[in-house]
């Protein structure tokens, strides 16, 4: 009896502690911007916004609005604080691309935008 209670009392410390000491990262994400043929494409303009979502307790209107120019291998690198669902668009001349990614705590996700 003395061994399960004091086993029961390690796992719910081990628990406690574990859960505790758990922290959240950011919401990262990676836009990819590739051509219809699959080519990646550097120096596209990539905006990622949220202007429709209205807070309803304060009624604050959400004004995401960031811009990133992608890399050499096609690529803009975005983080945030907390989730969220936001508009992605690529452009680069007379090209353009849009679609929405969703940001997840603690994770990097990935997301592929083919300008046509």
């Amino acid at each position: 009896m003395r061994a399960l209670l004091l086993s029961a009392l390690f796992f719910s410390m081990v628990v406690t502690f574990s859960s505790s000491c758990k922290k959240e990262g950011p919401a990262d994400v990676v836009i990819v911007v590739t051509d219809t043929l699959g080519r990646t494409v550097s120096g596209a303009l990539v905006t990622l916004r949220q202007d429709s979502v209205t807070n309803s307790v304060n009624g604050v209107q959400a004004s995401v609005n960031v811009q990133q120019t992608t890399d050499g291998s096609g690529q803009a690198y975005f983080s945030f604080e907390l989730e969220a669902v936001l508009i992605a668009e690529a452009e680069k001349g007379t090209k353009t691309a849009r679609d929405f990614v969703r940001l997840e705590k603690s994770k990097t996700v990935t997301k592929t935008l083919v300008i046509r």
